[in-house]
């Protein structure tokens, strides 16, 4: 998935690609995001005793790594997150917003799941998250063999048990400065959890993508990674005052 961008962004730093427990190969052991943060912490705690360490994550890694640092502090120089979806900083008013697009998104994707079938499971959630019908069969057959390579792990992803700490108390205590941002052209599922985790601290900053939807990272390597540099090039700024 992300040896495209390392190719783009190592003329600006040195990367470090991880891959989350599961996601490689069926393991045993827990799934979810508690879990997955206590995987990475391990690992960035290891990066950091050697050099300066920033984070880039999308989707679910990007709920990962804001869950990891609501759980632990730990001195990163900077953090960028495309994207998170879990929505436990987004305002009471506009959850019902998110549910009714959420369940757009995973209604077919549970469906499909339901009566074993995988990959129809797969394209059903990646045209939701692409935001239109068809867009998991309009890409490059070698992405869509990496996404039905996945497939396995449907079972664990649909049914997490664990709760993270991430609600806006916790959140706004990370002292680590965030760079959270989405794309115009996103689902609301995608734009509200950004936006509404964004404005939690002053120590966050919200970048918008024009144009652009869920899928960026995968469907134009090189744009996100320009994104990623200049983001974490950027000066700190005053944190998110854009509405919400």
């Amino acid at each position: 998935m992300w040896l495209p961008h390392m190719a783009y962004l190592a003329a600006h730093f040195e990367v470090v690609s991880i891959s989350l427990r599961h996601f490689e190969r069926p393991e045993e052991g827990s799934f979810g995001l508690n879990s997955h943060a206590d995987d990475l912490g391990k690992v960035i705690s290891a990066l950091l005793e050697e050099k300066p360490v920033s984070v880039v994550a999308w989707s679910y890694g990007a709920d990962v790594v804001l869950n990891m640092l609501a759980k632990q502090a730990m001195p990163l120089a900077k953090v960028f997150l495309y994207e998170p979806g879990y929505p436990g900083c987004v305002k009471e008013e506009a959850m019902g917003a998110w549910l009714e697009d959420a369940n757009a998104i995973f209604g077919a994707v549970f469906e499909h799941f339901g009566h074993g079938h995988l990959e129809q499971a797969v394209e059903a959630l990646i045209d939701g998250t692409g935001n239109r019908p068809g867009y998991f069969q309009a890409q490059p057959d070698d992405v869509k063999a990496l996404q039905l390579s996945k497939a396995f792990t449907l079972a664990q992803q649909l049914h997490q048990q664990e709760q993270p700490q991430l609600d806006p108390q916790r959140v706004a205590q990370i002292e680590t400065p965030i760079i959270l941002g989405h794309g115009s052209a996103t689902r609301d599922m995608f734009k509200l959890v950004t936006r509404h985790t964004a404005a939690t601290s002053e120590r966050f900053q919200l970048l918008e993508a024009a144009g652009q939807g869920h899928m960026l990272p995968q469907a134009d390597p090189e744009a996100f990674s320009r994104m990623v540099v200049e983001a974490l090039a950027a000066p700190a700024q005053e944190g998110c005052k854009a509405p919400i």
